[in-house]
């Protein structure tokens, strides 16, 4: 029907991410309809949450239904542990933890792990699946670019996975960012940033614009991309049933090069760059960035 926010069903497909070739992320479902990358154009949305806002409110967990099954391990877990050549007992802080993808099966692995998000909805789910298995993890609720003070050179790693580097739109906040992983892992610690998006390969790959399958409704997604500010801007539109709702998220979008300078900036040196968590090759193609950094 036009100006609904339900797609056409023959159009439906599943999103093929930068992972598809080796996991078909459950929880998201995507169907392209149109290409709709504008270089540097403003969105007619108005009225939009900033994505801070959203972020810590519980409506972000629309989006993301349950993630995996805490029976069983999800993907890269045992490659994360291999990247990081993390040995079980040791301290690790799994920041953006989200619902504990990562958090909940490196404790079932014998770590000493603490998940810590901004979002109360995200910790709550990521609790309950913790929960169903046994695991022992410590929740914290805390903003990335002030972890609390008596966590200083607690963890022997740092995982920051799925995360879409660069969410704030002020360069500094996101140069906060590493000084805080750097601030919290102890001398000889390592951290794995998982960037989603890298800048080279997104330009390279054309990615369009599509819907979300949110939580027993789809969201309307587009993209808008600054070339000038590397600001990359994603609108989002959906119906609840409490009538049309939106709101956008702008992130900086780096390259590899720009993100390695960060991190050795706050004090890293790269021990390992890689197109995925699988450890592929990093390529021009490569839609996202795996680091691996030590203090």
């Amino acid at each position: 029907m036009n100006g609904s926010l339900h797609p056409p069903e023959a159009a439906e497909h599943r999103f093929r991410s930068r992972h598809a070739d080796e996991y078909r992320n459950p929880w998201i479902g995507h169907t392209s309809y149109r290409p709709s990358i504008r270089i540097g154009e403003e969105s007619a949305m108005t009225g939009a949450l900033s994505w801070e806002v959203m972020y810590a409110d519980e409506r972000f967990s629309w989006f993301w239904p349950p993630a995996f099954d805490p029976k069983k391990e999800p993907p890269y877990v045992e490659s994360i542990v291999t990247l990081l050549e993390a040995k079980p007992g040791t301290r690790v802080l799994d920041l953006a933890c989200g619902q504990g993808w990562i958090t909940v099966p490196l404790a079932q692995r014998g770590f000493q792990v603490t998940g810590c998000d901004l979002s109360e909805a995200m910790l709550a789910r990521a609790q309950q699946a913790a929960a169903q298995v046994g695991a022992s993890v410590e929740w914290q609720r805390a903003d990335m670019r002030s972890l609390p003070p008596a966590w200083t050179e607690r963890f022997d790693y740092v995982t920051h996975t799925l995360s879409e580097f660069g969410c704030f739109t002020e360069e500094a906040e996101n140069r906060r960012v590493l000084e805080e992983v750097a601030r919290v892992l102890k001398p000889g610690g390592r951290y794995l940033l998982d960037v989603v998006v890298n800048r080279d390969g997104w330009l390279v790959s054309g990615q369009t614009s599509g819907w979300l399958k949110g939580d027993g409704f789809r969201v309307r997604e587009e993209f808008s991309f600054d070339l000038v500010r590397g600001i990359h801007t994603r609108h989002y539109r959906w119906d609840a049933g409490a009538g049309p709702q939106e709101y956008e998220k702008q992130f900086h979008m780096y390259t590899p090069t720009e993100v390695v300078q960060m991190l050795e900036a706050a004090g890293f040196q790269l021990v390992g760059a890689y197109g995925s968590l699988t450890g592929a090759k990093l390529t021009r193609k490569s839609t996202g960035i795996a680091l691996v950094a030590e203090k």
